[in-house]
């Protein structure tokens, strides 16, 4: 016994003192495995301010690949040529201290910025520039995606897609859509409706691009809301009806830009006529006569025999106003530009022939994020120019919502390539921008910080207020609408103010800023808000068993879900059932089997509160009775059969019997409706001696006088004597 104790302790001994070996090797393993990682990105020409960041990265995310990308050009060459142009090519949100923005006598003007983009878009500083440049400022997990390939890759999935358009209208959705005369339709092929993912999918295979990268393109271009109709997605205003443009392609100054782009360019070739009417039966035009001019724009409609259906408008200033529509020859007008699909008059086409355009334009040179906005491959043809968007933030928030998204779907983890841009005569330490505390200058930003309160709001109305600033005279309101993506101003000369006009559900952006005797300070009150959602229209019970009623109901633009409510006219008030959001309908459960429900459905909106619109008018749903539980069928005597049953939980109003020839119930031989709830046996006569019958029985309730059924019994087989 004594012997086996002292083998025990020896071998405890011998197993603790491996694990202390093992606890001190694993450290300086890994260290080594570190170094050696580090080694392998210098000698592929990684600067070592570059080692660190990627280190770590790759300690994280081992199957992460990082290659160089040697832009072939000097660092401050690269900058210089960004800003040569017009300092307007790189615009940045005015969110920020005033030191990143650009104070040239071009950019700025009698002490206030010029705006380059509605609503509130300058020209970014140099410093600006170079920190968004900067790829060393962005070899973090949220960040680096920014310069991961946009090449497609067979690893790439339909449910990733779905995760990234998980904050839109796209999400898990059909295709729907307003065509150029206004109606509302569903995208189809071959009769089956088509899933924006499914189009991401299929733009993807067919262009050669990341499937990934154009979702995260289009949720960046589009925002992130519940609208089909979001930012200057969709031409929701003349001229530019039911033209569609998710990627933003052309749109340099505003979304009517892109628009434009996507309808085609159209003109008119010479001088010609448009005619107010059009017979499809004979193909001729009539009606009103319109003379028109040589290079007048117009927005295509539709195809009719030989001709055309447009819409004519002016542009002036980036202004857009609509004209006469009408029927005008086809050999009369440009369509010179009707490539890539084009015009682009549903979802589908920007998505698919968007895809086609971005890969012929940016695949070879720009193939990442960060290239197409910063275009610095000494082999491009267009160096610093033939960029995709003018935002120099764009790289950095589309990187986020890739990250995002692939971390919802699980695919953080997998293989991804960046490609990841080297200057010469880089900075020895990141570029920053400096904060108001470095400056040795005054800025304008406010002398007290305040907070935005929504004090009242109604379906097109808020009241807001802030703290009063010291020494403002007005102050200025910048009120962007995020459903739709317009915007517009107003100016108070107190602290608070009530905007009208606004559209129910919709989410509107606002901000505050003062005007003091040195100018306009910057936005310092700021929130975001819904309207108070419309009453919901369209409810109605779709399908229903014994447990459970399914309601739907039409969409609310700018709703971020619907509560479904029971009314009980006993006590003539309303309980919660269920909430549901991304969907316009709800299966409600647990529900009493033949039972009338009362429903009604109601849409909300979330912000810093929960609120919740009118309801809709009552829908009255029901519930199927419950199955009958049968006991026995008999024959008590010559020509009769007996059947007994037990009456099911919940409402029931009477029963229906049905004795059958067969046992798959094809031949009935005889029926029996029974009114009350309380009958639960019947003999039925006249059935013929010695042959077998098979019995089945169901309950039903009465609903606004239509028999409502049950499912029906077990079967009960009897012989008749």
């Amino acid at each position: 016994m004594v012997k086996g104790v002292r083998i025990m302790k020896k071998f405890l001994s011998v197993l603790l003192t491996l694990i202390m070996i093992c606890g001190a090797v694993y450290p300086a393993s890994y260290a080594v495995s570190a170094a050696s990682y580090a080694d392998s990105l210098r000698s592929a020409g990684f600067p070592e301010s570059y080692i660190d960041s990627l280190v770590e990265l790759h300690g994280k995310y081992p199957k992460w690949t990082f290659k160089v990308f040697h832009t072939g050009v000097k660092w401050q060459d690269a900058v210089d040529g960004e800003r040569a142009v017009t300092h307007s090519q790189q615009v940045i949100e005015k969110v920020h201290n005033n030191n990143y923005y650009c104070s040239c006598s071009k950019c700025k003007k009698n002490g206030t910025y010029v705006i380059q983009l509605s609503p509130d878009w300058v020209c970014a500083s140099e410093a600006a520039l170079k920190y968004y440049m900067d790829p060393r400022n962005w070899l973090d997990a949220k960040h680096i995606f920014q310069f991961e390939s946009t090449a497609y890759s067979s690893t790439q999935t339909q449910a990733g897609v779905e995760a990234i358009l998980k904050p839109t209208w796209m999400y898990k959705s059909a295709i729907t859509y307003k065509n150029t005369e206004g109606n509302t339709k569903t995208y189809k092929k071959n009769g089956t409706a088509i899933h924006y993912s499914d189009a991401v999918m299929q733009a993807a295979k067919n262009s050669g691009m990341s499937p990934y990268y154009l979702a995260s393109k289009i949720v960046q271009e589009v925002g992130s809301s519940t609208s089909s109709y979001a930012g200057g997605s969709c031409g929701t205003k003349d001229p530019f009806k039911g033209i569609y443009n998710y990627y933003n392609i052309g749109a340099y100054s505003n979304a009517s830009n892109g628009l434009e782009w996507a309808s085609g360019f159209t003109r008119t070739l010479r001088d010609t006529v448009i005619y107010s009417k059009y017979d499809s039966s004979t193909g001729k035009v009539s009606g009103t006569k319109y003379n028109v001019s040589e290079g007048h724009y117009c927005c295509w409609m539709g195809n009719y025999g030989d001709y055309y259906k447009v819409k004519l408008y002016t542009e002036k200033s980036n202004k857009y106003t609509a004209g006469v529509v009408g029927y005008v020859l086809k050999s009369d007008i440009r369509t010179k530009y009707f490539n890539y699909g084009r015009p682009w008059t549903n979802p589908y086409k920007t998505i698919y022939y968007g895809a086609e355009y971005i890969e012929g334009g940016y695949a070879d040179y720009q193939y990442t994020g960060y290239l197409q906005k910063f275009n610095v491959n000494s082999k491009s043809p267009s160096l610093y120019a033939h960029e995709y968007t003018t935002t120099v933030e764009a790289p950095k928030s589309e990187s986020e919502k890739t990250y995002k998204a692939y971390n919802a779907a699980g695919i953080l983890d997998d293989a991804h390539t960046f490609y990841i841009p080297v200057f010469s005569g880089m900075p020895s330490k990141k570029c920053t921008v400096p904060t108001p505390s470095d400056e040795t200058t005054s800025t304008t930003t406010p002398s007290e910080t305040a907070s935005l309160t929504l004090d009242a709001r109604t379906q097109e109305t808020m009241t807001l207020s802030w703290k009063k600033q010291s020494g403002a005279d007005k102050y200025e309101l910048s009120i962007q609408n995020k459903t739709k993506g317009t915007s517009f101003g107003k100016t108070v000369t107190t602290h608070s103010a009530t905007i009208k006009g606004l559209t129910p559900a919709n989410e509107y952006y606002i901000r505050v800023r003062a005007h003091k005797s040195s100018g306009w300070t910057s936005y310092f009150a700021k929130g975001t808000y819904h309207a108070l959602p419309p009453k919901v229209t369209g409810a109605k019970q779709t399908a229903k068993t014994a447990t459970t009623v399914t309601v739907s109901w039409n969409k609310v633009s700018g709703a971020d879900g619907y509560t479904v409510y029971q009314y009980h006219s006993s006590t003539k008030k309303y309980t919660k059932l269920a909430s549901v959001s991304g969907a316009t309908s709800k299966k409600i459960t647990n529900l009493t089997p033949g039972t009338v429900y009362t429903l009604a459905v109601a849409a909300y909106t979330k912000d810093t509160q929960t609120k919740t619109g009118a309801k809709s008018a009552k829908v009255s749903a029901y519930t199927k009775p419950k199955k009958v539980p049968i006991k026995s069928a008999t024959s008590p005597s010559s020509g009769k059969i007996k059947v007994t049953w037990s009456k099911p939980t919940g409402g029931v109003s009477g029963y229906q019997i049905v004795w059958y020839r067969d046992s798959k119930f094809k031949t009935k031989a005889a029926e029996k409706i029974l009114s009350g709830s309380k009958t639960v046996t019947y003999t039925g006569k006249g059935f013929t001696k010695g042959r077998t019958y098979y019995v089945r029985v169901r309950a039903y309730k009465t609903v606004d006088g239509k028999k409502i059924y049950g499912a029906f019994s077990d079967s009960k087989k009897v012989k008749c004597k």
